[in-house]
């Protein structure tokens, strides 16, 4: 017998007066954070009080909890009426709309800038996006250098011998740009590293915020950027939004001005001595050690330092975050947990449940509550997405874990616009002009519903799936920094994890990805793998070449506390990286033959 029990229908209507207290059956009062949240793009920021106040008003009535407030570019005929963004007027508007939300029984978040990603005109060229720019010059034997080089902006200045010999030249580049090195036993190659701004801007900005996109590969940048919030809330004494929100990661960064220091010292040698393996397009192994090792670093730089910093300032001013990591080269899972609300997002035609777990994954195992959902993204053309369209996607949401949906979206519009008002061009259109915004309601309130609950209760997952980033990062070839992204979905398809997680999905397994450093915080109690979110049953390891040697220590470590650690048709067979390379390969090769005899 087969028992079914749909209680979406079968629970009272939101606005129904309250149950008896004894009544089994009463739905406990539905909050703003359990109801959807649309963003919100306020078009050159030329929002007035009256229409804000309309708007909310519209909007509240329609069952949303809160709307998420996102300056761009300006609406055409109406330049006289443009805020400049963080001036006073901007946020008396701001505080204006937080009040008024809050009168309405609504919430208020906001991006950390104007339009994507995180810029604005206090980035300067040094703080810019960054692409590496790397040049080679041939010097026979018997001649010298004869080329002129910047001191201020040349990084690194090596020579390296036709028999490995590596000759540091940055020191020697003199006031005229000149360097004394003579070539000797054969042709020797000279690289010099410099860094030059990607050219991207940041996208859709309001006006106030244009300018270059900071790079999340130098934390640096990341203070400057901040400075001007800094001081825009020191001069404000409104209410203010929950939480501060950083879009997908659409930086074009690949280096840094301090990115040779941090290298080495994250990974012990000098960048420097591996120029050519790094810039090689060549598929050797060493080549791959080494792209391995620069991939590494920038992904931590972006995790332990750049995103931190953000997360750190919102906390201190009062904030909470959301974050959307995908897009990134890094590891998404650790960008993902350094926030407290992960954020994913889906296309019409490119969705995949099992990549927008990756966000749930890092809330689950972090012990975040919420995750939320850029929802509505480019479904159909404007007006003629559907509410089934958008119900069916709410639904892939919440299977893929998360608990808090925000349309895409609501463009701020006042009345004296007309039909069909401000339109912002990659929207859905959840607003009053939509035909559809009559029965709205009803689709807000299916997603409460399901949100209250999702949002009440804790994940349960049984199984913790090893993400084994390092398989990835070890491909040699052109790239430095190969992309991840939810807009594509064959970097996971195509890699066993991808094909483990989806036979443990059809079969009916629940799951969360882990990463390396995840792990590390990993104990055993009773047999379960407890994590700072909950227990699992099991650690699968898909099939995987390469593994740190810490995770594959802390695995074993695990398994002899009485943990159940699976993998998948065979042992990995090398240690990633080329730091240290011949040491953790001994310690390596020593675990997996305690592994291989049960020692």
């Amino acid at each position: 017998m087969k028992l079914f029990f749909s209680w979406c229908i079968a629970a009272p209507a939101l606005g129904a007066a309250a149950a008896p207290a004894d009544d089994p059956f009463a739905w406990p009062p539905i909050t703003a954070q359990q109801k959807p949240w649309a963003f919100n793009w306020w078009m050159g920021s030329a929002v007035d009080k009256t229409n804000l106040t309309r708007e909310l008003e519209r909007c509240s009535a329609a069952g949303l909890g809160g709307i998420h407030i996102i300056p761009i570019y300006g609406a055409k005929g109406f330049e006289d009426k443009y805020i400049n963004y963080l001036s006073s007027q901007w946020m008396d508007m701001m505080g204006w709309t937080v009040s008024e939300a809050h009168r309405l029984g609504m919430d208020v978040d906001m991006t950390t800038g104007t339009g994507w990603c995180f810029g604005g005109p206090q980035i300067s060229d040094d703080d810019a996006n960054a692409s590496v720019v790397m040049k080679t010059f041939e010097v026979p034997p018997g001649k010298q250098l004869e080329q002129q080089f910047n001191r201020a902006s040349t990084q690194a200045l090596v020579a390296y011998s036709p028999d490995g010999q590596v000759v540091e030249l940055t020191d020697r580049i003199s006031a005229n740009g000149r360097v004394d090195f003579t070539a000797t036993n054969g042709t020797w190659t000279v690289y010099a590293i410099s860094q030059k701004p990607s050219g991207q801007k940041v996208k859709r900005a309001a006006p106030g915020g244009e300018g270059w996109m900071l790079n999340p590969v130098y934390p640096a940048a990341m203070d400057d950027f901040l400075k001007p919030f800094t001081t825009a809330f020191a001069h404000y004494t409104g209410p203010k939004p929950r939480a501060q929100y950083h879009d997908s990661y659409e930086y074009k960064s690949d280096w840094s001005p301090g990115f040779f220091a941090e290298f080495e010292k994250r990974r012990g040698y000098k960048l420097q001595t591996e120029l050519p393996a790094l810039f090689s397009t060549n598929a050797d192994e060493h080549a791959a050690r080494v792209k391995c090792d620069y991939r590494r670093t920038v992904s931590e730089i972006m995790a332990q330092e750049t995103l931190p910093k953000w997360v750190n300032w919102s906390h201190e001013h009062g904030f909470i975050t959301r974050d959307q990591a995908h897009g990134s080269p890094g590891n998404w899972l650790d960008l993902y947990a350094d926030t407290d609300i992960p954020e994913t997002e889906m296309f019409h035609s490119d969705r995949n449940i099992l990549i927008s777990k990756f966000a749930s994954s890092a809330a689950h195992v972090a012990g975040h509550q919420l995750t939320s959902a850029e929802t509505g993204t480019w479904l159909k053309e404007h007006f003629t997405v559907t509410l089934a369209d958008l119900k069916y996607l709410a639904d892939d949401m919440f299977l893929a874990g998360v608990n808090h949906i925000f349309y895409h979206g609501l463009c701020y519009s006042p009345d004296e616009a007309g039909w069909p008002g401000w339109c912002f061009y990659a929207s859905t259109e959840m607003n009053p002009r939509n035909s559809i915004w009559h029965d709205v309601p009803a689709l807000n309130e299916y997603i409460a519903r399901c949100q209250s609950i999702l949002q009440s209760g804790k994940p349960d997952n049984d199984i913790l799936l090893y993400w084994p980033i390092e398989d990835f990062w070890m491909q040699p070839g052109e790239k430095l920094l190969p992309q991840l992204t939810v807009h594509a979905r064959d970097w996971l398809e195509d890699q066993p994890i991808g094909r483990t997680a989806q036979a443990l999905w059809n079969r009916g397994y629940s799951f969360d990805y882990v990463s390396d450093k995840q792990l590390g915080t990993a104990d055993v109690i009773g047999g379960k793998v407890v994590m700072p979110g909950g227990k699992y049953q099991v650690i699968v390891v898909p099939e995987c070449q390469y593994m740190p040697v810490a995770t594959l220590k802390k695995l074993v470590v695990l398994a002899m506390d009485g943990a159940t650690v699976i993998f998948e048709n065979h042992l990995p067979e090398d240690v990633s990286g080329l730091d240290q390379l011949a040491g953790k390969r001994a310690v390596f090769r020593n675990l997996i033959n305690a592994i291989k005899t049960g020692a």
